[in-house]
């Protein structure tokens, strides 16, 4: 299964479903179908017998304006080559919205919205098509402007990925944490897009105080504020992303969970075995690819959104104060122009400068501009006891030359000596003799370090001191 083929709709449902919601009667067309959908999926279980249906369309016939203003539109649909030939004129109002009430419905089944099936027991029952109850879904949720709940995906995929409800159920849990993802991630882009339309709705349509307070309070609050920012607080995004990367990583190191998800894969969508375990890997990767570009989508809104409150604030105190402070009246022309709404201005400039007596206007002065002065080194003379003394502070008392001359002191025209012999009178001793191991046992130096055999004390103690037991031998210095 490749995401990269584009799928084919009209292979799927009618060529002509959204045919009566593209025309002049599309509200009426709409209204039928969002009472269908409530009366069929929103309320308790109730069957919609047809001679029900029709009368709920003549209801909202009779109540939408297109029944007064469109009526000739309504009456040409006999015409239509989908629909069954007119009813005999009948006489009356009422028998005319019935009439027209029955074309409408009839469009909407022949178009594929939906079908009447018998059942013995209640007669004809309208029936949605599977593909137009899920398109039904989408558009009343549009429709009624519902936002998501970002913690309730975030929330999904991480139950979904708990190693208890994975293990169960590997190829489900994986699948719908994928869906779920996706959506997520979806849902943060229309948002960051969407606050950019009320920023831009707040700077060019909004036009007084009561406007700026209506769009950044009451609109922006529902679509933006109540919902993300739990998100970013009490429900915080990172949180999740953390706990969900860390269980696709265990995942991934799980070939019995890997295995039973392909195989459910190759079981639901219909996928070869090899197939089915490249679409389990393609939809890990992918849902560790979402999750680690995650804050870029975030901090993107999170400017956007600091960009919006910066607009309203700003609109806020122009309109309130436009009439009262130069500031109000220049941003005020500056708009004006930038629509191509204010009038021609015609005005000369003049040098600000003795006005009147008294004026308190200073030009402003250059200073004279400093120039580069030379730093003179000093020199100072040092003793040779200070000059000694500093040589002892920079040299390491502890590097191998040090050490190797230590060692030809302390074994003099001997060839070897044992650690004892090795002075441990302060801790200056003692870091000398760790290095003196340390250097011997690298066999570099002119001398090596040989550990005292296991029959033989371990460790030779002065005081409070101990270091390894064993003898220092001479060496020749490796050309």
């Amino acid at each position: 299964m490749h995401t990269t083929v584009i799928p084919d709709l009209f292979g799927r449902v009618p060529a002509g479903l959204f045919g009566p919601l593209s025309g002049p009667l599309a509200s009426l067309y709409w209204a039928i179908l969002a009472r269908y959908f409530q009366y069929e999926f929103e309320r308790e279980p109730f069957a919609l017998v047809k001679p029900a249906a029709t009368e709920i369309a003549e209801q909202l016939l009779r109540a939408s304006p297109i029944w007064q203003e469109r009526r000739e539109e309504l009456l040409s649909l006999e015409q239509d080559g989908t629909l069954p030939e007119s009813e005999p004129d009948l006489a009356g109002e009422a028998a005319l919205a019935r009439t027209m009430a029955r074309r409408l419905v009839a469009r909407l089944e022949a178009t594929g919205w939906f079908h009447f099936e018998y059942r013995s027991n209640l007669g004809q029952v309208l029936s949605f098509h599977p593909w137009a109850a899920r398109v039904l879904d989408t558009l009343v949720r549009v429709a009624r402007d519902e936002q998501p709940i970002f913690q309730g995906y975030a929330h999904s995929i991480a139950t979904l990925l708990k190693p208890d409800t994975f293990a169960s159920r590997p190829g489900v849990s994986l699948r719908e944490a994928r869906r779920h993802t996706l959506e997520l991630v979806r849902e943060l882009k229309i948002l960051n897009r969407n606050i950019y339309v009320f920023t831009q709705r707040l700077l060019d349509e909004v036009t007084t105080a009561a406007g700026v307070l209506a769009e950044g309070i009451d609109h922006y609050k529902d679509a933006v504020t109540a919902n993300y920012h739990r998100l970013k607080t009490v429900e915080n995004l990172y949180r999740w992303r953390t706990d969900i990367l860390l269980r696709l990583d265990a995942i991934e190191r799980d070939p019995v969970s890997i295995e039973s998800a392909a195989r459910w894969y190759a079981e639901q969508l219909d996928l070869e075995r090899d197939a089915a375990s490249r679409q389990v890997q393609e939809d890990l990767h992918l849902m560790r690819m979402q999750f680690e570009t995650l804050p870029e989508i975030t901090d993107d809104i999170d400017a956007r959104n600091a960009r919006f409150s910066g607009v309203a604030l700003r609109k806020l105190m122009y309109l309130l104060r436009q009439d009262r402070r130069t500031e109000g009246q220049l941003q005020y022309l500056v708009e004006r122009l930038a629509r191509d709404e204010a009038p021609e201005l015609e005005f000369d400039v003049y040098k600000c400068e003795l006005l009147c007596d008294g004026f308190l206007y200073t030009p402003p002065t250059r200073r004279p501009k400093a120039a580069p002065q030379p730093l003179l080194p000093r020199r100072r003379e040092l003793s040779e006891d200070v000059r000694e003394q500093l040589a002892r502070r920079l040299r390491n008392p502890f590097a191998r030359a040090r050490i190797e001359e230590f060692i030809g002191t302390l074994l003099g025209a001997g060839q070897d000596a044992p650690m004892g012999d090795v002075p441990l009178e302060d801790d200056e001793d003692y870091v000398r003799a760790i290095h003196l191991v340390i250097h011997g046992l690298d066999g570099k130096g002119t001398y090596r370090f040989r550990p005292a055999e296991e029959t033989s004390p371990a460790r030779v103690r002065k005081g409070a001191y101990e270091v390894p037991a064993g003898r220092i031998e001479r060496t020749r210095k490796k050309g």
